[in-house]
C-alpha cells in the first residue's frame, strides 16, 4: 500500500485519534479498496487531509478534552480505590446475643415495623425467621448502617455498598454459624 493514504486501523494507532474523531473530522473515506477475502473494502483517508486535521483547531479542541476526559476517570478510580481500600480496612463486629434472645428481638423488631400488616412468631417458617433475624443483627448489631452512611455520595459507591454488605454478611456467618446459609443467600441475590 503506498504511503498516500492510510487505512482506518492505521489511523486509529496515530496519537489522539479515536473512531469518533475519524467521523467527526475526515467523514468518508478517500477511497475504498477491495482486498481479497474480506467482505468489508478498506476505507483509505490521504495522509495529506489527516495531517490537514490534525493541524486544525478541532482536532486540538478535542485532544484537549480527552486529556481532561483521561483526567476525570483517574480521578474516579483513585477516588473509588481509596474508598474500597476504607472499607477494606473498615473493622467489622458483631455484637453477640445467644441464639433465642436474637430471635426473639429480631422477631419483636419485626413485628414493631411492621405496624400490624403481618405478624412473626416463634411458629413461622424456619427460613423467614432466619432471613429476619439476618436482617436484624445486620441494622442492630452491627455498624452497617453507619458505613453505609459514612460512603453515601461518594465516588464509587455501587461497589462500596457491594463490599460492605459482603463483609457485614461475612461476620454475621462467623458470628452466627447457624445462619450463615442464609447470609450467603442473602450475599447471591442482592448480586
Amino acid at each position: 500500500m503506498d504511503r498516500t493514504h492510510l487505512t482506518k486501523s492505521a489511523l486509529l494507532e496515530r496519537a489522539g485519534w479515536t473512531a469518533t474523531l475519524v467521523s467527526r473530522l475526515l467523514g468518508e473515506p478517500d477511497q475504498r479498496k477491495k482486498v481479497f477475502g474480506r467482505t468489508v473494502p478498506l476505507a483509505l483517508y490521504a495522509v495529506a487531509r489527516i495531517e490537514q486535521a490534525e493541524a486544525g483547531s478541532e482536532f486540538a479542541q478535542a485532544q484537549a478534552l480527552i486529556a481532561k476526559r483521561k483526567t476525570a476517570a483517574k480521578a474516579v478510580a483513585t477516588k473509588t480505590a481509596k474508598l474500597m481500600a476504607a472499607i477494606e480496612a473498615m473493622p467489622v463486629t458483631v455484637e453477640r446475643l445467644s441464639p433465642a434472645e436474637v430471635k426473639r428481638q429480631a422477631i419483636d423488631s419485626y413485628n414493631m415495623r411492621s405496624h400490624g400488616d403481618s405478624f412473626a412468631s416463634n411458629a413461622d417458617d424456619p427460613a423467614f425467621l432466619e432471613r429476619i433475624t439476618v436482617n436484624f443483627i445486620r441494622h442492630e448489631l452491627t455498624e452497617y448502617d453507619v458505613a453505609l452512611w459514612e460512603a453515601a455520595g461518594k465516588v464509587g459507591i455501587a461497589r462500596a455498598v457491594a463490599k460492605i454488605r459482603s463483609r457485614v454478611y461475612s461476620a454475621i456467618a462467623q458470628a452466627y454459624p447457624p445462619l450463615s446459609e442464609d447470609c450467603e443467600r442473602q450475599i447471591e441475590a442482592r448480586l
